[in-house]
């Protein structure tokens, strides 16, 4: 999968001018057991609901298209692409309104999504409003009133409220969202994060010994921060193979005796100097920023800084 291939996707799509219009809501406690259902708008709505989406895909379309990496913080300027597939619960709730034979809605569960789906075919773009207040909520105080006829009926159920935004989109097997937060809590992707994070960990720490590293181990893969750590290790050590030869207990023992002012800890593990996991709140990201080489010396103040991010600077 490419961010290229994707984009010329959503491209394809807008060139068909769709005009159809399928509307969908997602009701329950979450992607994995919701239900969809389907239901209309009167003529003049639907066509506006046609051109908020299309200026929406259109809009996504003039961004830069990247895969996803759970290490990413996207600009406004981005867009993150994943395989569907890849995000299962989404996907299963993208099948059924694909496959469009669905029963009109009547209420029920709370709503968690809304979606609205132009055009037919292999080229069709799904929108999704996923998160944020005002998909559908109960007016606990007041009481709502709807002419009829001259009649005033009070409203007690829910109440859908349509905007034009949209969190995420799904078109020929794609999804693209521009939040890294929104594929790991609302999607719930994070098993991409968690699996990257284990397997980078297990990687850059095959040469350097670890006083409770299944700890270590455990926190990386839970901590959202700390997967996004790992992530960013994986893509450092894929543009600079030479990167890891640096990884060794050796290296980093001398490292942290010669910087006591990070205040990383050592212990031993079989009578020889191993780098010690503090579970501790303040410290548990201390290995992890060690692995990603988080720090930084000013030459102009002789000082010593952690830093989170760096570019480096060739020469």
């Amino acid at each position: 999968m490419t961010a290229e291939l994707a984009r010329q996707v959503l491209v394809d799509a807008l060139v068909e001018d769709p005009t159809s219009l399928d509307n969908f809501v997602v009701r329950g406690d979450a992607l994995t057991d919701a239900e969809v259902s389907r239901f209309d708008l009167i003529a003049s709505m639907a066509a506006d609901v046609v051109d908020d989406v299309e200026r929406a895909v259109e809009g996504l379309t003039r961004k830069q298209f990247l895969a996803y990496d759970p290490s990413y913080q996207t600009s406004t300027s981005q867009v993150l692409v994943e395989t569907l597939s890849e995000v299962p619960e989404f996907a299963a709730v993208d099948a059924a309104v694909r496959l469009g034979d669905l029963p009109y809605d009547s209420g029920g569960s709370p709503v968690i999504a809304m979606a609205h789906g132009i055009g037919r075919g292999a080229g069709r773009v799904v929108a999704y409003r996923l998160k944020g207040p005002g998909i559908a909520t109960r007016r606990s105080q007041g009481i709502t009133l709807i002419p009829r006829d001259g009649v005033y009926r009070p409203i007690d159920g829910d109440i859908l409220f349509y905007e034009p935004r949209f969190d995420a989109f799904t078109c020929a097997g794609y999804a693209y969202f521009t939040t890294v937060t929104l594929i790991q809590t609302k999607l719930h992707a994070a098993d991409k994060a968690r699996q990257l994070a284990r397997d980078t960990l297990k990687d850059v720490t095959a040469k350097i010994r670890i006083d409770g590293f299944a700890e270590l181990e455990h926190a990386v893969i839970e901590d959202p921060s700390m997967r996004a750590k790992m992530a960013y290790v994986a893509r450092l050590l894929q543009s600079d193979p030479d990167y890891g030869r640096n990884l060794t207990t050796k290296k980093l023992i001398a490292f942290v005796e010669a910087h006591p002012d990070y205040d990383i800890p050592i212990s031993e593990v079989g009578g020889k100097k191993a780098l010690r996991f503090d579970g501790s709140p303040q410290h548990r990201h201390q290995i992890p920023r060690l692995l990603a080489d988080d720090y930084l010396h000013s030459y102009l103040t002789n000082r010593n800084y952690e830093a989170g991010s760096k570019q480096r600077v060739k020469v």
